[in-house]
């Protein structure tokens, strides 16, 4: 199950981020809790659970959700394969979108656009409702001005774009739709996960080739919302790469190894963001340990930590931030030596809002690292693949449990 959560008021937002809600300034006679006033604006939750989206209204001052009416909304899919696994909501709190996880063999991978209503947060799809995407859209990102959209495509080993009608948040797809992230010499690319940086400059890709792994890096045109690959076009990354995140600052960026654990040491890679070509730049230390199977990671609002969710031993990882390399240094103590906590459940992300619980999948082999050339145009004779699941056991393959 995902779940995001949005607040119209942007402003509003970051002040209840750091400074919570308002309180009594006079101590009460006895240990009762602080009275609380809500926050002058609505904060909303969605939480997206296969074929349809729960809705709720979030108290400011306790956190507590409460179910809207009508409580969902559907994605426009009544039963698997057309489970979508992936959402993201406007910054601006206008729209929200979720790409609906369908393989080529039917040619309906979508995705569900809906307007947020201000007041309620109800979502109510645009019309039309939907926009085809690549096949099998891995996930969906959006730029942080409200203008773009991209998915990553994990059939067709394209990247999809599109832009944002400002009024209705229709999405159009631009021209050309897609880029590729096929490479010379390689007989497999398959991408996963993207993330825009905080600047709304630059998309980074990560994908498993058929010899190695790679993040491909793009800038986005400020106008039009193409992507342009940078030069070079690739960065090399490890294993089994799967969520790439940029922190808040912009000035690094790191991806999870999902084959991390045991003999493999190389949980997070690490990189500095080139701030004028959008290029990743290996730190000195390329990688850094994590747990067993690391599936997602987090930074904090002041890029100073990042916590790291290892699936298949139920810990999240805990680092300091170094502010001028970016390297990662566990936060361990004489009490806690190892710098993790343990979750209680089989987690399969760590981001700034809660996302699904997962049970183990199983074993993928990764092939061993190279250095991938630049990208070229996938192979048109490429079989669609006939039904899901996927034999490689991407997220959207994990047995998901609520």
């Amino acid at each position: 199950m995902k779940l995001a959560r949005v607040s119209p008021a942007i402003l509003c937002l970051t002040v209840l981020l750091y400074t919570g809600c308002s309180s009594n300034t006079t101590p009460p006679p006895h240990p009762t809790p602080a009275s609380c006033l809500d926050a002058p604006s609505f904060e909303f939750a969605y939480a997206l659970t296969g074929n349809s989206v729960s809705m709720f209204t979030v108290n400011s001052c306790n956190g507590e959700f409460s179910a809207s009416t009508p409580n969902s909304v559907s994605t426009g899919y009544a039963s698997p394969p057309g489970n979508a696994e992936e959402m993201v909501a406007d910054p601006l709190g206008r729209f929200a979108y979720v790409a609906n996880l369908v393989s080529n063999a039917s040619d309906l991978s979508t995705i569900s656009s809906f307007t947020i209503n201000p007041t309620t947060g109800i979502l109510t799809p645009t019309s039309p409702a939907t926009v085809h995407t690549g096949w099998f859209p891995q996930t969906i990102a959006i730029d942080p001005k409200g203008r773009f959209v991209y998915t990553a495509n994990s059939d067709d080993a394209t990247v999809s774009m599109f832009t944002i009608n400002q009024t209705s948040g229709v999405l159009t797809p631009t021209s050309p739709a897609t880029v590729s992230t096929m490479v010379s010499g390689q007989l497999l690319s398959d991408p996963s996960f993207l993330t825009v940086d905080p600047t709304g400059q630059y998309l980074y890709v990560t994908a498993l080739l058929s010899d190695g792994a790679a993040v491909f890096m793009y800038t986005i045109n400020q106008t039009t919302g193409l992507l342009t690959p940078t030069s070079p076009a690739t960065v090399q990354t490890g294993g089994i790469p799967w969520q790439v995140v940029v922190s808040p600052n912009g000035a690094f960026a790191y991806v999870v190894n999902n084959n991390s654990g045991g003999a493999s040491t190389d949980g997070v890679w690490q990189y500095e963001v080139n701030h004028t070509t959008g290029v990743l730049i290996p730190d000195s230390t390329p990688a850094v340990p994590a747990g067993n199977a690391p599936t997602a990671i987090a930074i904090d609002p002041t890029s100073s930590f990042a916590y790291v969710v290892n699936r298949n031993d139920s810990t999240l990882s805990m680092y300091y931030i170094n502010p001028t390399t970016g390297s990662l240094t566990l936060n361990a103590s004489a009490t806690n030596p190892t710098g993790t906590i343990a979750t209680g459940v089989q987690p399969s992300a760590s981001t700034s809002i809660p996302a699904e619980n997962s049970s183990t999948s199983p074993t993928r082999t990764a092939p061993p690292p190279s250095t991938p050339s630049t990208p070229t145009e996938p192979s048109p004779t490429r079989e669609p693949r006939e039904s899901p699941p996927d034999p490689w056991p991407r997220p959207s393959q994990k047995q998901a449990s609520s």
